[in-house]
């Protein structure tokens, strides 16, 4: 019972954080490296509430992705029927965004997705992740590079020089070719969507 009491503890102090409740869709990684599909249930600055039938303790760590929010590490502190809870630790510019936009939520304002694209696209701060890299050719050569933003299903990253239209290319975990030239630089589509964890949990690294 001691699990449940300190989850009950944990989630008193959560609530310091408003809730809002919003359904979209995502996925996490399990402790196992196993992916899921699961969905959103209500989110603060504090955590987040998912919903999934994946059976997960208490104190377990994962990764999630959600539409429209981005990525998110934490650790489980509650579990429900149908999901869990998990708390996270946000700072900086994100949190500021995340805090406007979870305002702006609250007072019935819909999330823009005018731009959305098949996979939810994001700037490195939002998924967690490192602006440099390097983009690797198939002869093994390589440049360095700077994402400006990216999805799971392709990348916008500041190179020079740029390689041509149709090139393959690698980037970290990555596969796939260049489809268009951006003023900064590239345009990436990715061959090899993220259907594994380590792909999920560090797809540039």
């Amino acid at each position: 019972m001691q699990p449940e009491q300190e989850s009950d503890r944990n989630g008193d102090e959560r609530r310091r954080y408003p809730r809002v409740a919003v359904e979209t869709p995502g996925r996490f990684l399990a402790p196992d490296g196993s992916e899921h599909q699961c969905a959103l249930r209500d989110i603060s600055i504090g955590g987040i509430a998912i919903s999934s039938p994946v059976p997960l303790q208490i104190g377990a760590q994962i990764i999630v992705y959600i539409d429209d929010f981005g990525r998110f590490e934490g650790k489980i502190v509650r579990v429900f029927d149908g999901g869990f809870a998990i708390e996270t630790a946000i700072s900086g510019p994100r949190r500021e965004r995340l805090q406007q936009r979870l305002e702006a939520l609250a007072r019935g304002e819909k999330i823009d997705v005018s731009a959305r694209r098949a996979f939810a696209r994001y700037v490195p701060g939002e998924a967690g992740l490192e602006e440099s890299s390097v983009l690797t050719m198939t002869d093994g050569s390589s440049i360095p590079c700077r994402i400006i933003d990216m999805s799971l299903g392709g990348a916008q990253v500041a190179i020079d020089p740029r390689p041509m239209i149709g090139t393959q290319v690698s980037i970290g975990k990555m596969q796939g070719r260049i489809v268009r030239h951006t003023e900064e630089g590239v345009g990436i589509q990715f061959t090899n969507v993220p259907e594994h964890s380590n792909a999920l949990s560090r797809p540039f690294g």
